[in-house]
């Protein structure tokens, strides 16, 4: 009986879970979207372009014709693959001066629509895709203005990244890259969830709600919309000095990790954390959910870069480090020494730089600084030429803290203990051993004491690494790695000279 009781407690637990509170998405028919709801809400308030990307079957095209319908707009659907400009514009007739075209209207035609919805704009043709470019990006067809239309809405199957092409990859034939200044158009880009994201609750929600009809919205969407987009305006008027310092940190650190975004983009990401904060704080009034900045920034983010309509997954992690990084510069005081190492994008040279602050930074900093920049680097050669650097750089003159101290012993150990056994070296690994023998005879001769102790810590090292510690290098790259950075870091500092083996 007790297993029984414990089961049932489980599920007692499990079934009173409170569901994530939705204005929007539930009521339209959706789950796993409640996330995703300030992002949409947003491209509601400031009518930019939205893209949805997600696989077939994950509610792109129901998601946008039921936005249309609650908002009571005009709709027109087409399906980009498949049309052809006529279906848009109408039917083109000299007009009566004999000088230019008018258009002959039909049912399907662009110029009463409120709502733009174009489906599979990644398996246009190019020439429809330029034709297609200027509704997007100024709400016109052919330099003629459209008047009534308010939201341009897109969709998309994820193209194939070619990198990563195997046999449990789906693909879908004729899905292409969107043009890179064709998606630099859309404000928001959204990675729809698909199936396999969802919840079993929520897989069972969908399930039932295809028998209910028409959902009650808890407040009316064009009135919760319009909340927003008078919240969106008033923020518009108050600048904000720490956003802009966010957003010209987030571009220079994304640039250093060679990841572009244009002038362009960075301006409407401006634009999309105001709409999306907006969203949030009306949300809140309702549910209670704290609208935070940080947490808007980084959803703008998120869904705010152009490369997600381009091949690949887009590396989540580059944009949660590039975007806490920029959002802790943004916050420092003027004169804090973080301001400027965090402008710095590699973390070895983060440390590197912090060398010179001396007492501005506190030990636990320069700690901190230590295991990030170790940790960046490539190899493990690497890692142990870099501990032996930064051990030597602090150890006589800063008090870092013992889990610091443990990560840097258990690297350099073998560096600065010299052994006085022998090592059986097989001929696999004899070949580096016979680089290290001659790296370490052709050194230059020490002229002073600093050069003594350079000599002898590069050649500890050298041999230390041996005879498995090479992989993924050469002797030759860590000689000149530890050589280098010795000088950058202008050791030794008070440091004591270790026996040579």
């Amino acid at each position: 009986m007790k297993p029984k009781a414990k089961l049932k407690t489980k599920a007692k637990a499990k079934a009173t879970k409170p569901k994530e509170l939705s204005l929007l998405t539930q009521p339209l028919g959706l789950e796993g979207w409640a996330n995703l709801e300030p992002v949409v809400l947003a491209a509601l308030a400031s009518e930019d372009p939205l893209l949805l990307i997600g696989r077939h079957g994950s509610a792109k095209s129901f998601l946008l014709e039921r936005l249309a319908k609650a908002l009571e707009l005009e709709y027109r659907f087409y399906n980009a693959s498949l049309i052809n400009y006529d279906d848009l514009v109408g039917i083109p007739v000299p007009a009566e001066d004999q000088r230019s075209l008018r258009y002959i209207s039909t049912e399907t035609a662009i110029w009463d629509a409120e709502v733009v919805f174009i489906d599979e704009i990644n398996r246009s043709r190019p020439e429809l895709q330029n034709k297609l470019f200027p509704i997007i990006h100024e709400k016109r067809v052919q330099g003629v203005a459209l008047e009534r239309l308010r939201y341009r809405w897109a969709a998309m199957n994820p193209p194939p990244n070619p990198d990563d092409l195997d046999a449990d990859q789906e693909f879908y034939l004729g899905a292409e890259p969107l043009d890179p200044a064709l998606a630099d158009r859309f404000a928001f880009l959204i990675a729809t969830p698909a199936w396999q994201d969802l919840t079993d609750r929520q897989k069972g929600d969908i399930l039932s709600d295809q028998f209910r009809g028409e959902h009650a919205f808890p407040v009316p969407p064009d009135e919760l919309v319009s909340e927003i987009r008078q919240l969106f305006n008033s923020l518009q008027k108050a600048p904000s000095p720490t956003l802009h310092e966010y957003l010209i940190g987030l571009e220079r650190l994304l640039g250093n990790g060679n990841f572009y975004i244009s002038a362009r983009r960075v301006s409407i990401l401006h634009r999309n954390i105001l709409a999306i904060q907006a969203a949030r704080v009306a949300l809140q009034n309702r549910t209670g959910a704290e609208a935070d900045w940080n947490t808007s920034a980084l959803l703008a983010l998120r869904h705010g870069i152009p490369q997600l309509a381009q091949a690949g997954a887009l590396d989540q992690s580059v944009l949660l480090a590039a975007h806490r990084q920029a959002w802790e510069l943004a916050e420092l005081e003027k004169n804090d020494p973080w301001r400027e190492l965090l402008q710095v994008g590699n973390p070895w040279e983060r440390f590197i730089l912090s060398v010179q602050f001396g007492d501005r930074l506190s030990d636990m900093d320069v700690g901190r600084l230590i295991l990030d920049g170790v940790a960046s680097q490539p190899t493990e050669a690497h890692r142990t030429a870099a501990s032996l650097l930064a051990y030597l750089a602090v150890h006589q003159n800063r008090n870092i803290p013992g889990t610091v101290v443990e990560t840097l012993s258990r690297d350099i150990q073998r560096i600065l203990k010299p052994r006085d056994d022998e090592t059986t070296i097989f001929s696999g690994r004899a070949g580096a051993a016979r680089v290290v023998g001659q790296l370490c005879a052709s050194l230059p001769m020490a002229r002073n004491n600093i050069d003594k102790q350079r000599v002898a810590y590069t050649q500890n090292l050298l041999n230390g690494l041996l005879p498995d510690g090479y992989s993924g290098t050469t002797p030759a790259e860590i000689e000149r790695f530890f050589t280098a950075n010795w000088r950058r870091l202008a050791l030794p500092r008070i440091c004591r000279t270790t026996a040579n083996r």
